[in-house]
């Protein structure tokens, strides 16, 4: 039975900027060593526009055609939480998160870029998986929540909303 449902939407477009800058750099360097026969190591060019290009497909594939859909779930054996990756239409969803609330072991709200760095770096030293699951490249606000899932601790990065932020409240019991 369903608690709580929020699909979080994109909030900037630096990621489309970004996605055209790439895309518009690659077919320039393409275009290059073809205009100019005589131009030597002219793979380098291609190689260059090659890369350029693989990176504006992947952030578009990342960025600007999939969503997320955050659900709190409750199974019988508990409420969980579960992230949904859908494409831009809708059609398409797949579960990439599962997690029990009761797992929930710390949260913190992101709300500058410095404080996820310090986080980031604090995650690596303690060696916990990260997973991020919010539809935006640069973020003005996010929650970092940290759980134990199956005897491991995981990190998920997911978009700030106010209601989803008080369902994944640590438990104060344990």
């Amino acid at each position: 039975m369903m608690q709580y449902e929020w699909i979080a939407q994109k909030s900037n477009k630096t990621a489309r900027n970004l996605v055209t800058v790439l895309l518009v750099g690659a077919f320039a360097l393409m275009i290059i060593p073809t205009a100019i026969q005589t131009l030597p190591f002219r793979w380098v060019i291609q190689l260059i526009a090659l890369c350029l290009m693989t990176a504006g497909i992947f952030m578009t594939t990342r960025y600007l055609t999939k969503m997320f859909i955050y659900r709190i779930v409750d199974d019988g054996n508990g409420l969980d939480l579960t992230v949904t990756e859908a494409s831009s239409n809708g059609k398409r969803q797949i579960t990439v998160c599962r997690v029990g609330l009761s797992g929930i072991r710390q949260q913190v709200i992101l709300s500058s870029a410095e404080e996820e760095k310090k986080e980031r770096a604090l995650l690596k030293q303690r060696q916990i998986k990260r997973f991020d699951y919010r539809p935006d490249l640069f973020p003005a606000k996010s929650l970092l929540v940290i759980v134990e899932e199956g005897g491991e601790e995981l990190a998920l990065f997911l978009a700030y909303e106010e209601q989803l932020a008080s369902w994944l409240m640590p438990n104060e019991g344990e």
